[in-house]
């Protein structure tokens, strides 16, 4: 056994700690050690060796003496301690001295300040001397660091950049407990957001526009068909007023209302980026449009506004003309099915369209501006018009005077490139009207034409063919033959109904034949309610009074009778073989048995004169001589 002080330094300065966790039985030594103090291995496994061959050494001469040692002895080996004991003593020395370093390095105000799993680590190792005293010849293994070079080396991470929201939207369906929609997570990175026909709840709307708030991809937002509630119209406002990249809005038939157009004019003057905005079948009325006027006054970006199907009336004309001339932006505007068919209203709307003079596309179309004096506003605007490129009059009623001066209208313009005027109530001739119209126009901007569900003569062939080869566009309903077009019959129609209602029973007994009450009627007129009791006569009920007094109406004269005579040859026309049914015969009364009828009685007491004839009459052949054949008698 070595006991060489030198040798046992040598090794014990070779020592060194690694941030380890010995746990002894009884914890006399607590030595405060944080993990991660050093990545070097405690005692290498040749040192291990070497106190462990020495330990051995020992126990083997202890053993070999143990029965020679006297009690003086044992006092002896307790006062010149051995090679193990010597080792221990340096070894604590060594972590005092290095846990006095440890903690001096901790004092650091840095460390002690950070509040991170790694730092939080930074525990005491219990180490216990008598730990490593009873259990001298156990290696103790050492520690694997559980990441405390990297607590002292700790760097703030980057920052996530959640551009497009996916990662809020999906935090948010976690705390409100709904089940995220893939349409959403997945289009959030695109250009394009469609949400139609989703039915949205509130939840679903809130965690929608928080996630919208932050992202910076989607340029279209579509929420069509989604019946927005007035604190979902809010959370929609207040995302429009925080997003910077949506471009088009469409809330198409979300049902917004007076109180969600309230919710959403008060985010539009601060709009900066949205450029179309679609609030069609909302029911805005308008109260609703004048809760939008203040936000769309102020708004500097919309370039398209569509108002269309919302029950805007004349009242609503005045804040729709403030709206066009204090915006500066809109171009295209959509006023299809509302209600501007009034004078009063079209002068207010069509003066603000003066004004403004920026409009290039406007849709009227569905409004009813048939009446002459409801047409004469919008003449006016489209005389002087000089930056509208698109006009929609489709399905208003125009016809005769409203019709010629639309069109003289539209030949003064110089700016207009395309024209719906389809669906309106003029002829052939008229629709010709028009042609020329767009023929004369050949150094126009005006290209296209649209005349749809409208029909011209072979005449207008020429005018199309002149249309075509100066590279304008027309688009008609179709082109009309010489032919005379011929509908059926109305009165063989209300016969023929009649004739079936009346045959129609299964019985034969309650089948009616409609030409025998025609052939019945006098010859001279009638009014209208004597028909409907030679009905009752003849038993046929079953005819609709409606369908009767058609076929009256038919044969009504001045006098508003109904004229049978007439009426008579005009069904004789249709069926000729008809014919009055024969008369039927008279059935005698049948006399009780056992009595003679007043005839015979007669016959046999007034009138003996004649009774002989009556017994001639009932004689037998024999009487009168005739010849009998005769039989045998069987036997």
């Amino acid at each position: 056994m070595d006991l060489n002080p030198e040798r046992s330094s040598s090794v014990s300065s070779q020592l060194e700690l690694k941030p380890s966790r010995v746990v002894g039985k009884s914890m006399q030594n607590v030595v405060g050690l944080p993990y991660g103090w050093s990545e070097k291995s405690t005692i290498s496994i040749k040192q291990s060796q070497v106190f462990k061959s020495n330990t051995s050494t020992k126990a083997s001469l202890t053993a070999k003496s143990s029965t020679k040692t006297t009690g003086r002895a044992g006092e002896k080996f307790k006062k010149h301690p051995g090679a193990g004991d010597l080792f221990l003593q340096q070894l604590s020395q060594k972590v005092s001295d290095q846990v006095a370093a440890v903690q001096n390095f901790c004092d650091s105000k840095h460390l002690l300040q950070r509040n991170t799993e790694s730092f939080k680590c930074l525990a005491q190792v219990l180490l216990s001397s008598s730990s490593l005293a009873k259990n001298r010849l156990f290696l103790f293994p050492p520690l694997e660091d559980p990441g405390i070079s990297l607590a002292f080396n700790f760097q703030e991470p980057p920052p996530i950049n959640d551009d497009i929201g996916a990662e809020k939207y999906k935090k948010l369906c976690r705390e409100l407990e709904i089940v995220p929609i893939s349409r959403i997570t997945n289009s959030l990175e695109t250009d394009t957001l469609d949400l139609k026909y989703y039915g949205l709840s509130l939840q679903q709307i809130r965690a929608l526009t928080e996630a919208m708030k932050a992202n910076s991809r989607v340029q279209t937002l579509i929420l069509q068909d989604n019946w927005l509630s007035v604190e979902m119209a809010q959370m929609l406002s207040d995302m429009l007023e925080e997003n910077i990249s949506l471009l088009s809005l469409s809330l198409y038939e979300c049902r917004l209302g007076e109180a969600g157009a309230q919710k959403l004019g008060e985010a539009l003057s601060s709009l900066q980026t949205l450029r179309s905005l679609d609030l069609s079948y909302n029911e805005l009325g308008d109260a609703g449009l004048l809760a939008l006027r203040t936000g769309l006054c102020e708004n500097a970006s919309l370039n398209t506004l569509n108002l269309s199907h919302n029950n805007i009336t004349e009242d609503s004309a005045e804040a729709l003309a403030a709206i066009l001339v204090e915006n500066k932006t809109i171009e295209d505007l959509d006023l299809s099915w509302n209600g501007f068919f009034t004078a009063q209203g079209n002068r207010k709307l069509f003066k603000g369209l003066t004004e403004s003079d920026r409009i290039k596309a406007l849709n009227l179309s569905w409004n009813g501006l048939g009446l002459t004096p409801a047409v004469r506003p919008m003449v006016r605007y489209l005389k002087k018009a000089q930056t509208l490129q698109e006009i929609d009059l489709s399905n208003n009623r125009l016809e005769g005077q409203s019709l010629r001066i639309t069109r003289t209208a539209l030949n003064k313009n110089h700016s207009l490139r395309t024209v719906r005027i389809g669906s309106n109530i003029y002829g052939p001739e008229e629709a010709h009207f028009l042609l020329t119209m767009l023929a004369g126009k050949a150094k126009d901007p005006l290209e296209y034409l649209d005349m749809d569900n409208m029909y011209v003569n072979k005449q207008s062939k020429p005018i199309l063919t002149k249309i075509a080869n100066i590279g304008k566009k027309v688009k008609i309903g179709g082109i009309l033959s010489n032919y005379e077009i011929h509908g059926p019959n109305p009165r063989k129609l209300i016969y023929d109904r009649c004739r079936y209602i009346l045959m129609k029973p299964k019985k034969a007994k309650a089948r009616k034949d409609f030409g025998h009450l025609i052939l019945s009627l006098p010859a001279n007129p009638i009014q209208p309610e004597d028909l409907q009791k030679e009905l009752k006569k003849q038993k046929m009920k079953k005819l609709d009074k409606d369908l009767v007094q058609a076929l009256a109406n038919l044969f009504t004269n001045k006098k508003k009778q109904v004229d049978c005579q007439a009426l008579v040859q005009d069904y004789m026309g249709f069926y000729p073989d008809t014919q009055l049914p024969p008369p039927k015969p008279k059935k005698g009364k049948k006399g009780k048995k056992g009595k003679r009828s007043k005839e015979e009685k007669e016959i046999m007491v007034h009138d003996l004169e004649k009774a002989p004839e009556e017994a001639q009459l009932n004689k037998s052949p024999i009487d009168e001589g005739e010849p009998v054949q005769e039989t045998e008698a069987p036997q």
